[in-house]
């Protein structure tokens, strides 16, 4: 069995939807609250000691992976910042979306889409920040990506490990939390574009799920 870092959330931890602010919108299509938005907040600010404590005083670029991190992202931001606050080496953010090549089958590389330059990532130290991991393909490719572009050193944070099994392993240096197999939206994580507004970590109903399904 595989170790998962972060904060576990229990299998059968759920609360109900009732007890938290959540969009009227949106409360017949979630099942239960399983991370507040208190919880996260607190835990990020924990991830930006771990993460400091570790990186240390280096010049460093943060990579948004777009579009599901752009909330974890932002409050990493604001934390490791008041972390680092005796730094002398500067910290660079940058944002990419990850598009894959019609034979990425076969490389393991992905296209990054939003630097202005490939070259930005060379002799870097970079953290990569990510929504979340489960079957580990994805980040797999974009590691090897960046690793190819010539980056010095490279670490991930996540905001969500899924406790599933990985069809490839992964680095998972810096992870707020591990949750189980349950279907999420919330803080970022989207389903069809929608929820990304919900301030908490929420398990979807059947029926929202049946309700926003693409057809």
């Amino acid at each position: 069995m595989p170790t998962y870092k972060g904060v576990p959330v229990p299998d059968e931890l759920e609360y109900e939807t009732s007890l938290f602010l959540v969009p009227g919108c949106y409360r017949s299509d979630l099942k239960s609250v399983i991370i507040p938005e208190g919880l996260i907040r607190d835990r990020i600010k924990q991830l930006a000691r771990e993460i400091h404590n570790e990186i240390g005083d280096k010049p460093l670029i943060m990579l948004c992976v777009l579009k599901g991190s752009y909330r974890f992202f932002t409050a990493l931001v604001d934390e490791l910042t008041v972390a680092r606050h005796t730094c002398k080496s500067p910290l660079v953010v940058d944002f990419v979306r990850a598009k894959s090549y019609e034979n990425t089958e076969s490389t393991g590389t992905l296209e990054l889409i939003g630097l202005a330059s490939l070259d930005e990532l060379k002799d870097q130290n970079v953290l990569v920040v990510d929504d979340i991991v489960d079957s580990g393909v994805t980040m797999s490719r974009l590691i090897t990506t960046i690793r190819n572009l010539g980056a010095k050193q490279c670490w991930t944070s996540l905001l969500l490990s899924k406790r599933v099994p990985r069809k490839v392993e992964v680095p998972e240096n810096f992870v707020a939390f591990n949750i189980p197999d349950k279907f999420i939206v919330g803080y970022g994580l989207d389903y069809n574009q929608k929820f990304r507004d919900l301030n908490h970590i929420c398990v979807m109903s059947d029926s929202g799920i049946e309700k926003y399904k693409s057809t």
